[in-house]
Order: structure tokens, then sequence, then C-alpha cells
């Protein structure tokens, strides 16, 4: 397959592999500041559809199937030349790891990847460095997760210890709940790699997003995710908002700083989720890679920071600094639910405009996010977090009602 990306002339020769995408809704922004830097192969489970456009190649294998992805960019690979890759699925990195080792493409050091894809070995990682952190706690077997459990006690977090998909984390309230957990951890887990067993923390739920600067590592955005209760006990996003002046920030940075210097990651963009508790940040997981590529763009609007071309550059073996420009906040609310009943009004497409500050994205078809079906989002902007979450509020409302009026 052949079509031509609008690309720069000055990027980076060979073409950068990207693993998977996703609705057009949610990806189309990434894939097009990927594509602005070079030439574009995709690497995903079905043909492209919208995404064509954007494409200098595309090739299909299965993504769960690493070899398969090694042979079929290795064949690709034979006859054209190969600048990078990335991927946005936490389930991928171990795949594209692969793929950077196999064919000599710009990688982060070994050690690094093995460290934020095993998340036991994470935590023993940071917790030797003095860094407070969730401390989990690895499981192969039901026996030994039932140890754990009684060491970390509940409410806990069972989940895969390198996931296969994403919100397979489960919450237990108690024993009864555990073996279940477990079992649906032990199906989501990359086979070898176990679970772990990890305490439910309380405080406030952020993620700080880093980018290179000349001084090293900073933190250049945060955001807050406000989880689903229809998907308990899964852990699932509703609502996730990132306000350029964001409050905890200072409370943060150090623990970020120490955190990825302790795995080794030395540059590139990144992201650490972590609980702002009573006693300070504890860390829960270090990604190397960005996870949400609709959360780039949340993230370019308020600082300026464009980390989706930040990441292809890197990824290229290339680094790129530029201006911050902050300014207010923003937010998504995902339209989802336990059902396939239609979570919007058949004119939702024609009004995009809900309110003066939000625009509804409806999606073609309903996909899944762990237990529940996303059927699109809504997007909002405001002066800070307060105001974004009424307006999200305010939109869902609106919503609601134009679909009972239906």
């Amino acid at each position: 397959m052949n079509t031509h990306a609008p690309h720069r002339d000055d990027g980076p020769a060979g073409h950068l592999v990207v693993l998977g995408s996703g609705p057009q809704a949610e990806w189309e922004y990434a894939m097009q500041r990927l594509a602005a830097l070079g030439s574009l192969l995709l690497i995903d489970a079905e043909p492209p559809t919208w995404q064509q456009p954007l494409l200098a190649e595309a090739r299909t294998a299965n993504l769960m199937d690493p070899s398969q992805v090694l042979s079929t960019v290795q064949k690709f690979a034979s006859t054209q030349s190969l600048a990078g890759a990335l991927t946005f699925h936490p389930a991928q990195a171990r795949t594209v790891e692969l793929l950077r080792r196999e064919l000599a493409l710009p990688a982060p050091p070994t050690a690094t990847i093995e460290a934020t894809t095993m998340r036991h070995r994470m935590a023993q990682l940071l917790t030797d460095a003095g860094i407070d952190n969730s401390t989990a706690l690895h499981a192969d077997t039901y026996d030994q997760a039932l140890e754990a459990a009684h060491q970390v006690g509940f409410p806990l977090v069972c989940k895969p210890a390198s996931p296969r998909r994403r919100y397979a984390a489960r919450q237990v309230r108690g024993l009864p709940e555990l073996a279940e957990a477990f079992s649906a951890a032990t199906a989501a887990t990359w086979h070898g790699t176990g679970t772990v067993i990890e305490p439910l923390l309380d405080g406030i739920e952020a993620t700080a997003y880093t980018a290179d600067s000349p001084s090293g590592h900073r933190v250049v955005a945060i955001s807050h995710a406000t989880f689903d209760p229809q998907a308990e006990p899964a852990l699932v996003p509703v609502e996730v908002v990132v306000d350029a002046d964001d409050v905890c920030a200072p409370a943060v940075e150090d623990t970020v700083s120490r955190a990825l210097a302790a795995l080794g990651h030395r540059s590139g963009p990144a992201q650490i989720r972590m609980r702002i508790t009573s006693t300070g940040p504890r860390v829960i997981s270090v990604a190397t890679h960005l996870t949400d590529p609709l959360l780039g763009m949340l993230i370019q609007q308020v600082t300026g920071v464009d980390l989706i071309s930040r990441a292809g550059h890197h990824a290229r073996g290339r680094a790129l600094h530029g201006e911050e420009s902050r300014l207010g906040a923003t937010a998504v609310r995902f339209l989802q639910g336990p059902g396939s009943a239609a979570l919007l009004s058949p004119s939702a497409a024609t009004h995009p405009h809900i309110t003066p500050y939000a625009t509804l994205h409806p999606y073609p078809a309903e996909h899944s996010v762990g237990p529940l079906q996303r059927t699109g989002h809504v997007l909002v902007s405001g002066a800070d977090y307060p105001q974004c979450t009424a307006r999200l509020r305010t939109a869902a409302a609106e919503i609601r009602s134009a679909r009972l009026s239906v």
C-alpha cells in the first residue's frame, strides 16, 4: 500500500514504525503530528481507514505476537529504510524494544525498558533509591498472591506485572474477590511475567508528563483522572483534566526527577503516575513513552509543549526543544457505559457544540475500554481545573437530557 503523507523534506531519513492505532477522534491529532516529521509505517491488526492519508506505508500483523510483528517489519526493512519505532500502547512496549534491538534502531537502555515494563522490578528499584512508591509485590501463583495480600492489606489492587491490554487492574476490597481478580490479571499479562499486588492508595490521582530540557528532565504537565464507577472493580478513567498551572507541580517535581534517574531514563518524554498522599507523592508506575495520544493534544493546548512531536523525534534518535505558552486548562470526559445501548442521541454528530465551551466527538463505532463500551468524548476548556470539571458536568447533563428527550 502506498499513500503519501505530508511530511517535512528536512526530516530524518527512513520510516518511523508506529505500532497500533485507535479511534480517529482520539488518535488523529497524534498521527498528524508524527506524519509532519517524516514517513510513517503503521503496523496494526486491521488495514488503515482514516489513517491512510497520513501514512507512507501500512502492514497488518497480530500485535499480540511480537515475532510476527518483527517478521513483518523485517520484510519491509529489506527494501526500505527505517528511522525508529514507537507505540502509545503500554502492551506494545516490549515489542517496540524487540524491533529496536533487532533492527538497530534508536532505543533507551534495555535495563530501563525491563524496569518500566515489569512493575515489581520498577518498585524494587524505586525502593532501593529511597523513593516512595506503591511497593508492588510479585505473584506467580494464587498462593503467592494470597500471601502478598496479607502483607499489603485490603483494599488493594491486583494487576498484570506486564500488561497485554489496557485497564486490566482490579480493585479488591476483600478476600472473596481476590481469586477472580488474580485470574483476570493473569489472563491479561504477558506469558511468564505474573501479577502484582499493591495497596489501593488514598490521595490525589496525578500523572506527571516530562520532556527534555537543556538542564535535564522537567515536568511540563500534570493530568488528574477521575475513575468511572460503572467500571468497578476495574480502573477506567471517565474524566481527565490538564491545568497549565497545576498546584501539585511543586510537590511532585523532585519525586519525578529521582524516579526517572533510578530507572535509568536519560532522555525522551515519560509519564509518571502517582498518588499524592498525606505523606507526599507515591509512584505507581513509570512509562518511558506516552500512553494516551489524546492527552498529548490536551497538554499542547494549555502548555504549548508538543509531546507527540518530541516523542517522534526521540524515536528517530533526535532531540527537540521548544517554547512554552501556559494558559488555562482543558479536559476530556469519555462517554461510556457497561452495555451496548446508545449513549448519544441520533443527531449527536450534527450538533458538535453542546455548550459554548464543550464540543462533542462521537465515534463511528463503539469500542471496548475494560468492561465498558466507549461511544465518544467531550472536550472542554476553561480558566482552571474547577471550571473545567464544572463545564464537563454541565455538558454531560446536556447530553443526558438530549438522549432522554429523543
